[in-house]
């Protein structure tokens, strides 16, 4: 008995764990929203934030996004577990499990202004802009300002500041 509620415990703090970091991620993903800066062309319509493989994470972004809005644009959040279906967003999250998919979302958003945000060691050296990785219990994000610049994004010192450099 007591073997299967300490299972059941540890199930607990694990699903909870997992939730906490789904609801970091969403929120970092709409703060990012406000440091960087699109291109003027990028301006119109919706706010596009697809998200590639993490359901949990795409419905939490839904519920916080609802109503809000990235500067004038009304923020629109899309998911779907096939590179094949990737548009052309402003703001693209793969999900850890997507990341095999990370050379055809490349493909798909090149020449556009794409801040790529990924969840996998080593993205980064892939062309992601911003890698959440787990550190000391704590969600944290690596960048590299360079895959940043290059996608015609430009970037405020201060989300900068408060990640970890990769360039």
């Amino acid at each position: 008995m007591r073997k299967i509620l300490m299972i059941g415990i540890l199930l607990l703090l694990s699903l909870s764990s997992q939730a906490q970091e789904e609801n970091y991620i969403s929120l970092y993903l709409l703060n990012f929203t406000r440091h960087i800066e699109w291109p003027e062309e990028t301006r119109e319509g919706n706010f596009v934030i697809e998200v590639l493989g993490h359901v949990s994470v795409y419905e939490r972004l839904k519920e916080l996004a609802e109503g809000k809005k990235a500067g004038s644009q009304p923020i629109e959040v899309r998911n779907y577990m096939s590179a094949s279906n990737v548009g052309k967003p402003h703001i693209m999250f793969v999900g850890h499990w997507q990341s095999r998919q990370m050379q055809e979302v490349l493909q798909k958003l090149e020449g556009h202004c794409t801040l790529l945000v990924t969840e996998q060691e080593g993205m980064i050296a892939q062309g992601a802009a911003i890698n959440f990785i787990i550190r000391e219990g704590k969600i944290q994000y690596e960048f590299n300002k360079d895959n940043a610049l290059n996608r015609g994004l430009v970037v405020s010192s201060r989300l900068w500041q408060m990640g970890i450099s990769q360039n």
